[in-house]
């Protein structure tokens, strides 16, 4: 049985549900009869027939007499939850894959997922997992209880229509000031520039930006109030969609539905959107879409985007061992299959151009810039990151969107906003250094 996570609640290590951290504290074995033991659990977010399927009949030709079953969930507040439940509940499930830092800070730090460290040293073709340079992994000492199995650029996406109506050139690179000139060039005729901006402070502080190098709240950098503050003026001069609208029509998960109807025509986003621009069915549209790179911030290039599609093992699941094959498979051979759910995995023996074809899909030129495509996601080779100093991650995420909410409501002032995002983060951070 593999160690479940023994972290402890201090500044520079995972805060988040003690009261879940209690419950699951210790390794243990969910009811499970000997017919099952050849079964596998396992949950993700991402539609079966979108790739995760096909990997899991390749594993089972491989694996005679292993079975896997996948249940699919909505990668949404209420789908986390769902997930979250039945862990701590003891639902059977073996592995399980978590998208996002705030729920992965969660499941780490309540002893949900199983150290795999041994294991990962033990493979030579999973060196990639022990950088802690430029880490892939959430790494804890010699614990590791999470393996990145993707990079998720983020990408500034053009209508083409609307960009050549604006008379904008395509940026191969640019700056903050030049896409600000795109996206009010972009705001005419009843439409907007675009729906957010990219994270300004992520672009120029790169990984860990919200901990100063003591572990105390960064926000008083000057970078996160830049943010609010010109978000603010452009939603206020009818660049940016109005928040308003935003929250009331959940843009957030469905910010495809009015990038497709044309309410405005630059949308910053990555890979795995581009399934819904080619799908006519369900989304119709008559427009090509091309592709550029997020822009610099005072010659800062880090990239919005996160190393991210976590894969784990339940803590308490009895079938570690198989798990761990399942994992390892995963890791390895998924490639070719993950990239129509637009994932460009860390390994496998697939080109650029191949993950590019299973990227963009079918007839891609008929909906595509390919080109484009092809240099912003791989010849540019953007700079990505994973937050790893996660201290009270998911608290401090709340109280900032609760300020980010009331600020883009233009309630509230961005200096108050972000002043109060820091004193939050501060008195969270020292809570729990007291404990």
């Amino acid at each position: 049985m593999l160690r479940a996570s023994g972290r402890s609640l201090s500044r520079r290590q995972f805060g988040t549900l003690g009261a879940a951290a209690g419950a699951t504290a210790l390794p243990g074995c969910s009811a499970s009869s000997p017919k099952d033991m050849d079964t596998l659990q396992v949950w993700g977010g991402v539609p079966a027939e979108n790739g995760p399927q096909a990997v899991i009949d390749r594993f089972q030709e491989e694996h005679p007499g292993t079975h896997v079953t996948y249940t699919p969930y909505v990668n949404d507040d209420r789908g986390n939850l769902k997930v979250n439940t039945a862990l701590q509940g003891g639902v059977d499930i073996d592995v399980f894959f978590t998208y996002g830092v705030p729920n992965l800070a969660m499941r780490v730090d309540s002893g949900l997922a199983a150290d795999v460290g041994d294991l990962v040293r033990a493979a030579p073709e999973l060196e990639m997992f022990l950088d802690t340079e430029d880490p892939k992994a959430m790494i804890d000492g010699d614990e590791i209880t999470a393996l990145a199995t993707t990079r998720i650029p983020q990408m500034v996406l053009f209508n083409e229509d609307l960009r050549e109506r604006a008379g904008i050139e395509l940026p191969t690179q640019w700056a903050l000031e030049e896409y600000l000139e795109a996206i009010r060039a972009l705001a005419d005729d009843g439409k907007y520039g675009t729906y957010v901006l990219p994270d300004l402070a992520r672009i120029e502080l790169g990984p860990n930006y919200r901990l100063t190098a003591q572990g105390d709240s960064n926000f008083s950098h000057p970078a996160f109030l830049q943010h609010f503050d010109l978000a603010a003026q452009l939603i206020r001069d009818g660049v940016l969609y109005p928040w308003s609208q935003a929250l009331a029509r959940q843009l957030e998960a469905y910010q495809q539905n009015n990038f497709i109807a044309e309410d405005f025509g630059l949308w910053t986003t990555a890979p795995y959107s581009l399934r819904f621009l080619t799908d006519q069915e369900e989304y119709p549209h008559d427009f090509r879409v091309s592709a550029a790179p997020v822009p610099t911030v005072d010659g800062n290039d880090w990239n919005t985007g996160e190393y991210g599609a976590f894969i784990q093992i339940n803590s308490k699941s009895p079938k570690q061992e198989l798990a761990w094959e399942f994992c390892r498979f995963w890791l390895l051979e998924s490639a070719q299959d993950m990239a129509r759910a637009g994932y460009i995995s860390l390994l496998g023996d697939v080109d650029d151009d191949e993950l590019l074809d299973g990227v963009l899909g079918e007839d891609a030129e008929q909906f595509f810039d390919v080109d484009s495509f092809r240099r912003t996601l791989f010849e540019d080779q953007p700079r990505m990151h994973l937050d790893t100093e996660l201290t009270a991650y998911t608290e401090i995420t709340q109280k900032y969107e609760q300020q980010r909410d009331v600020c883009w409501l233009l309630e509230r002032s961005p200096e108050k906003a972000i002043d109060t995002v820091d004193k939050n983060a501060q008195a969270l951070i020292d809570r729990f250094e007291e404990d």
